[in-house]
């Protein structure tokens, strides 16, 4: 019989990629970063190309051309606020639920913790209250009389001693 792996018995699955539906993941991020600078460097290119053609050619040759990129330039810019407001939508969505988070899991943990806390702090008064104070009252009431105990023994003890002290000193004189 070999060593095989029971497929019913596995080792626990790997935590899901934090792309799954929560932040976007690395390559994503580096397209985004790479398309927004494209798209920057494009424009910029653009303007520099008509203020080329501007000041080396003549304006009237130059004016359809310059109005063929200002209309892309316009375009392009639409293009970006088609952009802004679908990450605006991503993002008004992202924080609608994160608040749903906030009021379905998060508020009921915090209303049971709170809830903890104070039968926990309930029970700590009652125990102090009913064990801990006559615990200490009979503590201290015990150590009292073991201490007034102690001294009667030890008088008894005292006058014993001057007692014997007494015949001794008797006997010998």
């Amino acid at each position: 019989m070999t060593d095989t792996p029971n497929p019913s018995i596995s080792a626990p699955a790997a935590p899901a990629p934090a792309s799954a539906g929560n932040a976007p993941s690395g390559g994503l991020r580096r397209t985004i970063i790479i398309a927004a600078g494209g798209l920057i460097g494009l424009i910029a290119l653009l303007f520099v190309c008509s203020v080329i053609i501007a000041l080396t050619t003549d304006i009237e040759q130059s004016g359809t051309i310059i109005r063929l990129i200002r209309d892309l330039v316009i375009i392009f810019l639409a293009l970006e606020g088609i952009l802004i407001v679908l990450s605006l939508a991503i993002l008004i969505l992202q924080v609608a639920r994160l608040v749903n988070l906030l009021q379905t899991e998060i508020k009921p943990i915090l209303e049971n913790t709170q809830q903890t806390v104070k039968t926990a702090q309930t029970t700590v008064e009652f125990v102090s209250a009913n064990l801990t104070q006559p615990v200490v009252r009979l503590s201290g009431f015990l150590a009292g009389t073991s201490v007034v105990l102690r001294e009667a023994f030890g008088l008894r003890k005292a006058i014993r001693k001057t007692a014997v002290n007494d015949e001794q000193k008797e006997a010998r004189g």
